[in-house]
């Protein structure tokens, strides 16, 4: 199981569906930067996704990394991202992680800087594939209606025929 880097979305969504547990079925470590923190534990430390945050953070099973804020400021292309997006890509960097990301300007930025990369729904299509959850289908129907994770019906299309379901 690798090690994996989490921005703030993943982990808001699978929280908002009560499944952000399959991070630590699936990695062996789950990293967030400290904007990922500052965005979700404390910010939204009254919501569903700030309490599991820093419970998982407490149980030990996600870490808080502080090392990257000031690498991220470094490199000319993050300097268009978010603080967590920027911090994100540059410790999936430094640790040569797997990013779970969502949004498209983040996700394009770290395809430029050759990181690996999957998202919300890449953890879901993974979670159905080692048998951590019976189906995607009424999954996605969760995650789009209970948050405002959006993709294309043709990205749901793929996702549905890579675990084998009918639309």
């Amino acid at each position: 199981m690798p090690a994996v880097v989490a921005d703030s979305s993943p982990i808001v969504y699978l929280a908002r569906i009560n499944r952000l547990e399959l991070l630590r079925r699936l990695y062996s470590e789950v990293f967030i930067p400290a904007a990922v923190w500052r965005e979700v534990a404390v910010e939204g430390a009254e919501l569903i996704e700030g309490r599991s945050l820093r419970a998982a953070a407490t149980a030990g099973w996600i870490r808080v990394d502080n090392s990257t804020a000031a690498s991220a400021h470094q490199n000319p292309l993050l300097t268009q991202l978010d603080d967590g997006e920027r911090e994100a890509i540059a410790l999936a960097i430094r640790l040569e992680a797997l990013l779970i990301i969502d949004e498209a300007e983040g996700r394009a930025v770290a395809l430029k800087l050759s990181v690996k990369l999957t998202g919300t729904l890449g953890v879901l299509v993974q979670a159905i594939r080692r048998g951590f959850l019976p189906r995607l289908k009424p999954e996605l129907d969760r995650l789009m209606g209970e948050t405002n994770f959006r993709c294309t019906d043709e990205l749901i299309a793929t996702a549905l025929k890579d675990v084998d379901e009918k639309p």
